[in-house]
């Protein structure tokens, strides 16, 4: 009993020692060392080579896709490796067995080198799946975005179509943007006549010198009065007036300066998003009739008014490129034309149309024009009007001259909507009105009364 009590034990000391030991002898190398030391991704550039050690000599390896990469087991150390070569741009997968385990599967994203150089960590990622350039990821600005497009485009080829781009990444940029357009025109015209004739009416025989207009008028008419307003230069004008109807002579002398000023604003406003196109129009359409086949006439709408065409682009939060197209257009009815027997006016329009980058709040002008247009006349009697002095009496002379100043003036602003519920601030006009105004003492005491006007403040 006690040899037996002694084998016994130490067989238990043994096997104790046995499966104390055995776990750390016959454990084989399985693959979640390796797992611990290699990568889930690599990134690599179209031509580069890249070794991952592992703690163990690989038994075999398998690429997914061997044109975008290749891969080669390392067994120069002790501890085994492998190299990745990148071939395309594009992404496959990469599996490693250092035994009859589970595989390791590594993520290779191969990408041109242009796109390693442009590609940041500020921009989105860029992956290439069956031909598909995948943008994901956030950017913080427009060119940041536009990069990762270029390469993209790139990556995928230059001549693909933009399907085989698919862009899921975002902009963290307010997108909302508002454009204020001033149309400033300024003009200025002046007119500067003067003129004189004489008339001399006796025993049937006439002479004078007055306009060829009036020829007829004052050659059929007797009367003093008809033959004065015949022989007048300038019918609009100042005229100093001689006459004697005892000897049958008049004089005229007609004096105009003219000096007109006007002024046109125009200022719209338009909010628009981020890349997408905003119209806007304030005025109407006039219509138009179109002469068609077999004498039929059919009816064309032309609009007139201001307008304003705008596509802004939010490129940071301190830049916005914005393409803008204003327009500033009134009816001209001194130039009206006569289609089918309708007077149909003349359009006249101002409109430029350019794309241009701003900071926020800045103002450019885009758009100017000086226009001086000057005309002189002179109306005389050959030989006589050549006179000096006496030349005086038998000319008239017309001045003419028309000055224009146009400026377009833009100015973008990035704006927020208001929060939900926030006070709207009162409307142009709304503070004018009282609701509850004394019609009865506006009525009785009129102008004596508090509010003359009811339904107004003062």
């Amino acid at each position: 009993m006690k040899i037996t009590a002694a084998v016994l034990s130490a067989g238990l000391c043994a096997g104790y020692f046995t499966l104390a030991v055995l776990p750390a002898r016959a454990a084989p190398p399985s693959l979640k060392g390796a797992a611990q030391g290699l990568l889930q991704s690599v990134d690599l550039a179209v031509g580069e080579q890249r070794t991952l050690p592992t703690t163990a000599v690989l038994k075999r390896v398998a690429v997914g896709d061997p044109s975008v990469a290749d891969v080669m087991i390392v067994r120069d150390t002790q501890q085994g490796g492998v190299l990745l070569i990148g071939k395309a741009a594009g992404t496959t997968n990469v599996m490693l067995w250092e035994g009859r385990g589970a595989a390791h599967t590594i993520t290779v994203n191969v990408a041109t080198k242009a796109a390693r150089e442009l590609l940041g960590h500020d921009t989105p990622s860029v992956k290439v799946l069956d031909g598909i350039a995948i943008i994901s990821g956030t950017a913080a600005t427009m060119e940041q975005h536009q990069r990762a497009v270029a390469v993209a485009q790139e990556s995928i080829g230059k001549d693909a179509k933009d399907a085989s781009i698919l862009d899921t990444s975002s902009i963290a940029t307010r997108a909302i943007v508002q454009v204020d357009v001033r149309v400033v025109e300024f003009g200025r015209a002046a007119i500067k006549q003067i003129g004189f004739n004489f008339f001399r009416q006796s025993s049937g025989f006439s002479f004078g010198s007055f306009g060829p207009s009036s020829l007829s008028t004052g050659m059929n008419n007797t009367s003093a009065n008809n033959a004065l307003s015949a022989v007048t230069p300038i019918s609009t004008a100042f005229n100093l007036v001689f006459a004697s109807s005892m000897h049958g002579l008049a004089a005229d002398l007609s004096l105009l300066e003219t000096n007109n000023l006007a002024r046109v604003l125009a200022e719209p406003t338009l909010v628009a998003l981020s890349g997408q196109n905003a119209s806007f129009l304030a005025g109407g359409e006039i219509p138009v009739p179109v002469p068609q086949a077999l004498g039929a006439t059919s009816i064309e709408y032309k609009p007139y008014g201001i307008g304003l065409t705008l596509t802004p682009t939010v490129l940071s939060p301190q830049r916005i490129a914005l393409r803008v197209a204003p327009e500033a257009s009134q009816l001209d009815f001194t130039n009206a034309v006569t289609v089918s027997g309708v007077s149909l006016p003349a359009i006249t329009t101002r409109r430029t149309e350019t794309t241009i980058e701003l900071g926020d709040g800045e103002s450019f002008v885009i758009g100017g024009l000086i226009d001086r247009e000057t005309s002189s006349n002179v109306n005389k009697v050959p030989l006589l009007g050549d006179l000096p002095v006496i030349g005086t009496f038998f000319k008239q002379l017309n001045y003419q001259q028309i000055d224009k100043e146009l400026m377009i003036i833009v100015t973008p602003h990035l704006v927020s909507p208001l929060a939900r519920g926030a006070t709207l601030p009162a409307t142009p006009g709304e503070q004018a009105e009282q609701h509850n105004g004394p019609v009865w003492g506006a009525l009785l005491g009129g102008m004596a009364s508090r509010d003359p006007v009811p339904g107004f403040s003062q």
